[in-house]
């Protein structure tokens, strides 16, 4: 037991050390960002990488700031799993204790254009939200406080607070959901 904890509380101090190492590459970080195995930011001039206090970014969890001007923000308590990409060439802002699990794509930019649309827009993902397993998160989007995101979703349209939506494209399953 005691040999247990004492590799626990050693993976933790590696993860924070990692934290305040990876806290150099970026705009700001917070205090307490944990970081496990090997990230890549990829950006371009004048771009923001923002981290909040306590964040945790498992391994292999990817930033592309791919436009000048463009911007990361991560809100406090919020982690990352595994594989995650994170793809900005606007701004790609995801509020406080958010719950996003391993393989998810968000990106705010289709990196092409068709005649007469706009390629990229802004992505809003609110405080306390959980995204499934390997769901995508497609430009200008807004995901309200509290919503859930199921596994394997491609969410196209707003998501309304509180609300549980699953499918390709994502529909609403359920309303007035809460997670701990």
């Amino acid at each position: 037991m005691v040999a247990h904890h004492v590799k626990h509380v050693i993976k933790k101090a590696n993860r924070v050390l990692r934290g305040v190492l990876f806290g150099l590459r970026v705009t700001k970080s917070g205090s307490m960002l944990q970081v496990s195995g090997s990230h890549i930011i990829s950006k371009c001039k004048e771009t923001r990488l923002i981290l909040g206090n306590r964040v945790m970014l498992y391994d292999r969890v990817n930033f592309y700031l791919d436009a000048s001007g463009a911007e990361i923000v991560i809100g406090d308590r919020t982690y990352i799993n595994r594989r995650t990409e994170i793809m900005s060439k606007s701004l790609v802002k995801i509020g406080n204790d958010c719950a996003i699990s391993w393989d998810v794509v968000i990106s705010d930019t289709d990196y092409h254009e068709i005649e007469g649309t706009v390629s990229t827009k802004p992505i809003v993902i609110g405080d306390k939200v959980w995204i499934g397993c390997k769901s995508t998160i497609l430009k200008g989007v807004t995901i309200g406080n509290g919503a859930v995101v199921a596994a394997g979703s491609v969410v196209t349209k707003d998501v309304e607070p509180y609300t549980l939506v699953a499918g390709i494209p994502a529909k609403v399953i359920k309303s007035d959901v809460r997670w701990n």
